[in-house]
């Protein structure tokens, strides 16, 4: 693997404060160190620019929807490859590096990343059992890492 192929990873968001650390957390802690953060806001009146400015300063404001926060962190990004990564998800410490080592050794152009989401609401905890009962099933889940 080559270590110096550089990862760029968006997370777009909206009023997440009580999933955000977590999710940049775990990117942050990934294996694989060759990885910049940008981060997507959409308005939010939370504190979830605050805690995005922990982790990196690509911290930018973009609406109205999910689509265009992606489209514009892809357009700002420096990565070789780049991955999508919606803020209630954890990442396993090895998932960049897995999904490198994929597109590397299998010339693949896009990677799916098992959906792991957190949160402690009743909703969340309904959306990450959800997440659960569709991994692995491949007319679900979406490619992330391209």
């Amino acid at each position: 693997m080559v270590e110096n192929d550089f990862v760029s990873v968006i997370v777009p968001t909206k009023n997440s404060e009580a999933t955000l650390d977590r999710c940049l957390s775990s990117i942050k802690n990934q294996t694989y160190k060759s990885i910049e953060i940008i981060v997507v806001d959409n308005n939010s009146v939370d504190k979830s620019k605050a805690i995005a400015g922990k982790y990196t300063k690509k911290v930018y404001n973009k609406g109205p929807e999910r689509s265009s926060q992606r489209n514009f962190g892809s357009q700002e990004a420096q990565g070789d490859y780049l991955v999508f990564i919606d803020s209630d998800m954890e990442l396993m410490p090895n998932v960049i590096e897995e999904c490198v080592e994929v597109a590397q050794s299998m010339s693949v152009e896009a990677v799916v990343i098992p959906e792991i989401s957190v949160g402690e609401t009743f909703w969340a905890k309904c959306k990450a059992l959800e997440k659960r009962c569709y991994m692995e099933d491949e007319t679900i889940e979406a490619a992330r890492f391209f």
